[in-house]
């Protein structure tokens, strides 16, 4: 079933359970990850980029900056708070994710993470302790990335 086990069988091999395969699995579960986020930064930075004016970028061009030094002097610096927001959106995502490895492989063959691991000691072998203390693992992991953010909200005033 799926397409890659469609295009699979078409050229005469069988068809694979490729979420048991390793390393692809993880493979993957990251493309699944990188598909469902893609349109999330891309609408963000695609709106930060349009917040830059035009008149700050024709002026670096007028003084001779090249295209690269435009990108690195201008352009970055200007949407520099949002790439930090998106990053730090991303980065909390990706140490909390949960739902797609749960969905796809239920955390076996070697795709477990964080998160299904707090949840199995939790709920499925009812080890609260253990469970609670890989729950403090990550807020204690979220928590500097979530202090840089709020660090760089108020160096921007956005507070």
């Amino acid at each position: 079933v799926g397409l890659l086990n469609a295009i699979v069988t078409f050229f005469g091999a069988e068809p694979k359970a490729w979420f048991t395969l390793q390393p692809w699995n993880n493979i993957f579960l990251v493309s699944i990850l990188i598909w469902l986020q893609t349109g999330y930064a891309m609408v963000i930075i695609s709106a930060a980029l349009k917040g830059v004016p035009s008149a700050i970028i024709e002026a670096g061009r007028i003084d001779g900056a090249s295209e690269f030094r435009v990108i690195r002097s201008i352009i970055i610096p200007y949407i520099f708070s949002t790439i930090v927001t998106v990053s730090t959106t991303i980065i909390i995502l990706s140490l909390k994710i949960f739902d797609i490895v749960f969905t796809m492989t239920n955390g076996n063959y070697g795709t477990e993470v964080i998160a299904s691991m707090q949840y199995k000691q939790m709920f499925r072998f009812y080890n609260y302790g253990r469970g609670s203390a890989i729950a403090i693992v990550l807020v204690i992991a979220v928590i500097p990335v979530m202090w840089y953010n709020l660090h760089q909200f108020r160096k921007r005033e956005v507070f």
